[in-house]
């Protein structure tokens, strides 16, 4: 029991780097909670960071949702122990304490926790990431990656089921599904005061934002965004 749990304790704690706002800050000094979407995660970097830099941090989480899986099966844990590390290492990617002590008022800020659950995936259901990754590059294809990601994800499940898998790594990814399903729809705070609710929700399940313009939404905090032009507005 007392290897269980410190192997999914360890797992946290590698889950728990924030690779993508270490990044935003060692190459440009930004925060990238403050820059685009809000989201610290590989996506983020892409928008507000560099393009080039996407590949190293993408491959960096897909690391760490690997190894709290490899860390369970070198401490000889069974599927139970696999999973429960994985399913951590991708909250700790999701809902960062680091990043809360940074900056409080954030509460636990964090990234979308996909490129982990890849990682995670790659060890425990093959079969559902083959699956995940098929429909993903599909709605990338047609210009509907958002929702192409959502459908993927409740796949992934299925895919376990499928492919004949232990019926604890089929709820592990059900688990990882809901996990990252619901992270879309808290994403890393409250809807600003003027937005509809409703229609704020809706937007981050189906569209992973808050507004419908795709534009709008990743330049926030850009310089000669709207956004920033309206404040140094008001500031003046």
């Amino acid at each position: 029991m007392l290897v269980s749990l410190a192997a999914i304790a360890l797992a946290y704690l590698l889950g728990s780097v924030p690779v993508a706002y270490l990044t935003g800050r060692a190459t440009k000094g930004i925060d990238l909670r403050e820059r685009g979407s809000g989201n610290a995660g590989a996506s983020n970097v892409w928008q507000s960071v560099s393009k080039w830099l996407v590949v190293p941090v993408g491959l960096a989480q897909i690391g760490q949702g690997l190894g709290a899986v490899l860390i369970a099966r070198a401490l000889d844990g069974g599927d139970g122990v696999q999973a429960a590390c994985g399913v951590a290492a991708v909250l700790a990617n999701d809902w960062n304490p680091w990043l809360r002590l940074t900056s409080p008022r954030r509460a636990f800020g964090g990234g979308r926790g996909i490129g982990t659950m890849i990682g995670v995936l790659l060890v425990l259901s093959p079969a559902a990431l083959v699956v995940f990754a098929v429909i993903s590059i599909a709605g990338v294809a047609v210009k509907a990656a958002p929702q192409a990601v959502a459908v993927a994800l409740i796949a992934t499940p299925v895919a376990a089921l499928a492919a004949g898998q232990p019926g604890v790594i089929v709820m592990s990814c059900a688990a990882l599904a809901s996990i990252a399903l619901l992270k879309r729809v808290l994403a890393n705070g409250a809807p600003d005061a003027s937005s509809p609710r409703p229609r704020v929700w809706l937007n981050r399940l189906l569209l992973d934002r808050d507004i419908r313009d795709r534009d709008a939404w990743v330049r926030r905090g850009v310089e000669g965004s709207p956004q920033k032009r309206g404040d140094a507005e008001m500031d003046a």
